[in-house]
Order: C-alpha cells, then structure tokens, then sequence
C-alpha cells in the first residue's frame, strides 16, 4: 500500500470511534463494545452521515467487537442504510470481523442483498477481513498501481 494515511478524530464515545482522513477520502469506524439495537443503530447512522457529508470513498470497519449481527439489525441496514449508500461517493467498504462472525455468515447475508437488489447501480464493493493490514491492502489496492 502506498499512500500515507493521516485520519483525524471525529467523533468517539462509549461504543464507537470515528477518524477521517479527508486527503484520502477514508474512514475508519471502530467499535469499542458491543452495543444494543438502539445504540448500534444510532452510532451506525452517524458514522454513516459523516461518511456522506466528508465524501468518504473508503471504509473500514472494525467491528471485532460485535460477535453478530442480529436479522432486526441486518433488516434495519437495508432498510435504512442502504439507501444512504446509494447517494454516496464510496467506493469500498471493508470490515474487520472475527473469523467466528464471518463464519455465521451474517454480514454476507447484508452483502449479497445489497448487490442482488442494485440492477447494475450499486457501485460499492464489500469485502470482509480478519487482518487491519489485509483489508487497507484490499481498500487501497489501486493506489500500488
């Protein structure tokens, strides 16, 4: 990977901590415990918002803390997010998860909605990782051309 990243503190609370680095157009979105519906839903939306108003094209999510997903929450990405990433400029969206979560398959599910459902639109692509390197690597591969 060869680009310098330098994400500033936007935002950061009990669960959740926001850093953006506008240069790159990235940001990173770490979960710092694991939060009940209502939380996850209200940090997820602002990490969302921010991810708009600064025109972020990269996004990772590191979200080790969240053992799953529960399918009201899965339901409520669709439902609510998904709109808001179709106005975005985000081009790649990582998340670094357990190799126990991958493995229940929850945030797949949220994955093949999303691009089952676009008719060729939808222009993010998602990848899951266990490793932060493996998933900068995947998010800023076209930089090492």
């Amino acid at each position: 990977m060869h680009i310098d990243l330098q994400p500033e503190l936007i935002h950061q609370d009990d669960y959740l901590k926001v850093e953006v680095d506008e240069r790159a157009k990235y940001i990173y979105v770490e979960w710092l415990q694991a939060p009940a519906t209502e939380e996850f839903r209200k940090s997820f939306r602002l990490a969302g918002m921010i991810s708009l108003d600064k025109k972020c094209e990269y996004w990772l999510s590191d979200a080790r803390p969240i053992p799953f997903l529960d399918f009201g929450d899965q339901n409520w990405i669709l439902r609510e997010m998904k709109p808001l990433l179709r106005t975005s400029s985000l081009k790649k969206y990582a998340r670094l998860s357990s190799m126990e979560s991958i493995n229940l398959l929850d945030i797949h599910r949220i994955y093949s909605s999303i691009a089952e459902d676009d008719k060729g639109e939808f222009k993010t692509q998602f990848e899951s990782f266990t490793s932060k390197q493996a998933a900068l690597d995947w998010l800023f591969a076209e930089f090492d051309q």
